[in-house]
């Protein structure tokens, strides 16, 4: 999930805790951030868990033609400019390490989120 801040901000986290005054994010157990309510502008899901050996999450930013992926080992990608229709077919995909592969690997520049 991600929390985005009323400026801007957007921050990585896989689980929040409610505060007194505001949320605290954490991932992979360590916290990652703090947001005031009065700054947050909203928590969004930003990918869906799939069952495989080594993808543990897909997403898709319709706005920045973006596909993300979580893999099991904890790494976080972002590969550009990728079809909505390319992420749908993934997410159908009978394995999705091998819809991977196939098709989005080496197919389309990325970076590492984390």
């Amino acid at each position: 999930m991600k929390a985005i801040t009323l400026g801007g901000e957007r921050i990585e986290c896989d689980e929040l805790e409610e505060g007194r005054n505001g949320v605290v994010l954490s991932y992979a157990d360590r916290v990652v951030g703090y947001v005031p309510y009065e700054q947050l502008a909203c928590v969004a899901e930003t990918r869906t868990p799939v069952a495989s050996s080594s993808i543990r999450s897909i997403g898709y930013d319709d706005e920045e033609k973006a596909l993300e992926i979580e893999f099991q080992s904890g790494g976080i990608y972002r590969y550009a400019e990728v079809a909505h229709s390319t992420y749908e077919a993934f997410l159908s995909a009978r394995s999705h390490g091998s819809y991977f592969h196939e098709n989005v690997r080496g197919q389309y520049d990325y970076r590492r989120v984390r």
